[in-house]
């Protein structure tokens, strides 16, 4: 099937007032979070895919793409444990504004809850990232 949701996606200056690259981090902070208690659910993978049309997405970059770039690289963070720390410092620096930052917790504290419960997992790595954004 061929998607034609590009074609209705606004063509004007972004009002979002992220760079894509902030957008990108943002997205990987979001899979980073639904990777962390090793369960994705619907409402985590919705949450994520709704930020193509929530957020003004460079249309010269594709969004599914990105999005399964992303897993990759999150994963492997997810398998040495001791990257996590320079994975969180990386979307930091990407997250330039406070604006950004802003944005990226409520998102990740949205997803985190999105499935209904708190894992330990979850809670301890979502003040992780509090405290890397903050």
């Amino acid at each position: 099937m061929i998607s034609l949701k590009k074609l209705f996606l606004p063509k004007s200056v972004p009002r979002d007032g992220l760079t894509q690259g902030q957008r990108e981090a943002i997205v990987d902070l979001l899979n980073y979070c639904s990777f962390i208690d090793r369960e994705i659910v619907q409402s985590e993978s919705e949450l994520i895919d709704d930020l193509e049309h929530q957020f003004h997405w460079d249309a010269n970059v594709d969004f599914d793409y990105y999005v399964n770039k992303s897993v990759g690289a999150v994963r492997k963070v997810l398998e040495n444990e001791d990257s996590a720390g320079d994975f969180l410092e990386d979307i930091r620096a990407r997250l330039s504004s406070k604006k950004s930052r802003t944005i990226a917790l409520d998102l990740a504290d949205k997803l985190v809850k999105s499935d209904g419960r708190v894992t330990a997992a979850e809670s301890e790595t979502y003040q992780a990232i509090r405290k890397a954004l903050g």
